[in-house]
């Protein structure tokens, strides 16, 4: 009799595939965690591909050493599984869930090991492990929600969820069905094998695009911040204000800006010393933007100079925010160590109704600066900008 003819979905070749395609994402998760070792859970996600790759390859060997390979693997798998819900869990920053840490981890490896002694059908127990931890590691994702990697966490949650759906029906059919599970070929196992495949495949691209993603977003945020204060940099703020500007002339909404000066900075350094000179800087920053309506942007400007861009605002409102974040400057007492200091600016405001172009908007601004700076403490609009200087 001649053996039957090879089909495409031999559970043989579909196996080693999942297992080297794991073994290779935990080859590149690996050079992930060298280039980014800040981020949490990349190393636990390494580790998590390895055992997956492990796993499908003792299952390989089943057939020719027996059901304690086979028990082995999903052994492994498991702990793949767990390994995914605690890197998830790392990378997003989220803690650990008791139930899972202190229930299910261990119940889990408890019920896997009995199977070498109980005659409990090992699918059963495998599914019933896996569920909850594949549902665990999806909700970590889609409860995140961090804009830095929310595509990549988006992906790989419904990779996950879906493998535990899958967990879910291999469980429902070895319940009520059981012949269409059995170990070795069948349709049913060489079609639930390459969703896994194609799943296990789906959820190391999302993670790898998390990190892509996370690292990106942290590269943006060194180009558009201020690396001492961490407010908006001159660069960035440019940036929003051509934003403005066009926005005003599309919709003729006037926006201002307050272009402000902490006085006596230079004392500050000359008398305390550099380190405190920064702190008050930081201070200042985050005084600023406690201080700023929500819809205002506070950057630093350069040196001790903060620029504050208050859209759909006119002179006035723009002249009332200037002297009510001055007040709070005023009252707010700057600490640092053992010293106590009074820290006041400057400032100058500027409106895009008169000046409808960045670089006039932000002289004007600066001109009115240098006359608050003559008496300190004090806001100066562009309306108190004498007339008789010819370039205004």
């Amino acid at each position: 009799m001649n053996p039957p003819p090879p089909t495409l979905l031999a559970l043989g070749p579909i196996t080693l595939m999942i297992a080297i395609t794991f073994l290779m994402q935990a080859i590149a998760i690996a050079f992930s965690s060298i280039a980014v070792k800040e981020y949490n859970g990349v190393r636990t996600f390494f580790l998590s591909t390895l055992f997956m790759s492990a796993g499908y390859f003792l299952i390989l060997l089943h057939p020719r050493v027996g059901f304690a390979i086979g028990i082995s693997s999903n052994i492994a798998i498991f702990t793949g599984n767990m390994l995914l819900y605690r890197s998830v869990s790392q990378f997003t920053e989220t803690p650990f869930y008791r139930w899972a840490v202190y229930g299910v981890i261990p119940l889990g490896y408890i019920a896997l090991a009995s199977t070498f002694v109980l005659p409990i059908p090992i699918i059963v127990i495998t599914e019933l492990a896996n569920i909850p931890m594949s549902l665990a590691s999806a909700y970590v994702l889609l409860k995140s929600n961090h804009r830095a990697y929310r595509l990549g966490a988006y992906l790989t949650a419904m990779s996950v969820m879906l493998y535990g759906l899958v967990s879910l029906t291999r469980l429902v059919s070895a319940i009520f069905v059981p012949q269409t599970i059995q170990p070795g070929q069948s349709a049913t196992n060489s079609i639930s094998i390459l969703i896994v495949y194609i799943l296990g495949y789906l959820w190391t691209a999302g993670f790898i695009l998390m990190i892509s993603q996370r690292l990106q977003y942290h590269l943006n945020e060194l180009a558009m911040n201020d690396m001492l204060t961490r407010v908006r940099n001159r660069r960035a703020m440019h940036q929003l204000l051509d934003y403005e500007l066009r926005r005003a002339e599309r919709r003729v909404k006037d926006f201002s800006v307050i272009l402000l000066d902490v006085d006596h900075f230079k004392r500050v350094n000359d008398t305390y010393g550099h380190d405190t000179g920064d702190e008050a800087l930081k201070w200042m920053a985050a005084n600023l933007q406690a201080a700023a309506r929500i819809e205002d942007t506070v950057s630093r400007w350069g040196g001790e100079e903060f620029l504050i861009l208050l859209p759909a605002t006119a002179l006035d409102g723009a002249v009332e925010v200037a002297e009510r974040i001055r007040a709070h400057i005023e009252s707010t007492p700057f600490n640092f160590k053992d010293l106590t200091l009074s820290i006041t600016f400057s400032a100058g405001v500027s409106c895009s109704k008169e000046h409808p172009n960045v670089d006039e908007l932000c002289r004007i601004a600066d001109k009115a600066l240098y006359i608050a700076k003559r008496t300190r403490n004090r806001v100066v609009s562009q309306d108190q900008i004498p007339r008789t200087d010819d370039s205004v």
